[in-house]
């Protein structure tokens, strides 16, 4: 149902970026983890595929074009296996549970959410894999969709430099083009100098996973 509610919206992926996470007393709503708030994200890139009504930015029109700017990745690989459960303990500083595990084919997009073991703690670390080997016929290029992302993102991210072939921060997280694959990584708010350090640490231990995979 989320899904088509995005597909149906004739907007561009920054509007959905705008939407921010509300501030929540965990004491008065432990019913309630952050992990049902945080997938707006992975959601807004389905913005992207033609098969959404025909409600795709004009950037997704010419995918052929940005097609160019990073080969095409052909080995299947999990999101998992580029941060584990024990490398996001250590990322957070907190025990967390086993993964929690989607996937949505009709972006190529695979995801993988950590959440902490404490019910007082709101922190968490999702990582979504792009990738053309789990792309469904005809679909953008894993290339494509991250361009237009960041293209979308002009004047408001920040380029980060040795994380992948290129990188940068913005709202939901570090978004990562390295050698055909995007990843993204989100832990929160990106305007904390804490959370963009974490990031940046996520991104590297991930791609340097993703070198040892491909």
């Amino acid at each position: 149902m989320i899904n088509r509610a995005f597909c149906a919206r004739k907007t561009r992926i920054p509007t959905c970026f705008s939407v921010e996470t509300p501030r929540i007393n965990p004491l008065s709503f432990n019913h309630m983890r952050l992990k049902h708030l945080i997938r707006i994200v992975p959601v807004c890139a389905l913005l992207l595929f033609p098969g959404c009504s025909g409600n795709a930015p004009e950037k997704a029109e010419t995918a052929g074009e940005n097609a160019a700017v990073q080969p095409q990745a052909s080995k299947l690989i999990e999101p998992c296996d580029l941060i584990t459960q024990e490398d996001a303990a250590r990322i957070l500083g907190e025990a967390v549970k086993p993964a929690e595990k989607s996937e949505k084919q009709v972006v190529g997009m695979k995801l993988c959410m950590y959440n902490p073991k404490s019910s007082d703690s709101m922190e968490f670390l999702q990582v979504t894999l792009t990738q053309d080997a789990f792309m469904q016929p005809g679909g953008i290029p894993t290339a494509s969709i991250y361009k237009s992302l960041k293209d979308n993102f002009e004047g408001m991210r920040t380029d980060i430099e040795g994380v992948g072939d290129e990188a940068f921060i913005s709202t939901g997280g570090i978004y990562i083009m390295a050698g055909g694959y995007y990843i993204q990584i989100g832990a929160g708010n990106t305007g904390k100098e804490s959370v963009r350090n974490r990031l940046i640490e996520a991104g590297k231990i991930a791609v340097a996973k993703l070198n040892t995979l491909k």
